[in-house]
């Protein structure tokens, strides 16, 4: 399988936030950072999401934008979520709503693009 530029820079965005996901829940599970258990599931299972679609984007597999898209709403669940886990005050939410949306977007325009490149290279 041929892989386009787009495709190879999507598979290390998702590979890089991944791992930040992932180095934040082991340094929760070795008692490095003391945050609450609800906020290192949400970021294992974002982690865990964004590793599926930097996988399926780096090997071209047809669920690739299902995974891209579930990524973007993993992070923005994550997000809106922080206000309630930590406690934040209202007037905080404001920006992290705006910051899920942003993840959203991002998930949206990657299952997108990958659906679309996908169909070229497959060609």
């Amino acid at each position: 399988m041929r892989r386009t530029i787009g495709q190879i820079v999507l598979a290390v965005v998702f590979a890089c936030l991944a791992l930040n996901g992932f180095v934040e829940v082991i340094s929760a599970a070795l008692g490095r950072s003391h945050e609450p258990a609800a906020l290192v599931a949400l970021q294992a299972l974002a982690a865990l999401a964004g590793a599926a679609a930097a996988w399926s984007t780096w090997a071209g597999t047809r669920w690739a934008p299902a995974a891209a898209l579930l990524y973007g709403l993993m992070a923005a669940v994550l997000v809106a979520s922080l206000t309630p886990i930590l406690g934040l005050p209202p007037e905080a939410s404001r920006g992290l709503w705006v910051g899920a949306a942003a993840c959203v977007l991002f998930g949206v325009w990657a299952a997108w693009y990958l659906r679309r490149s996908l169909r070229r290279t497959a060609v």
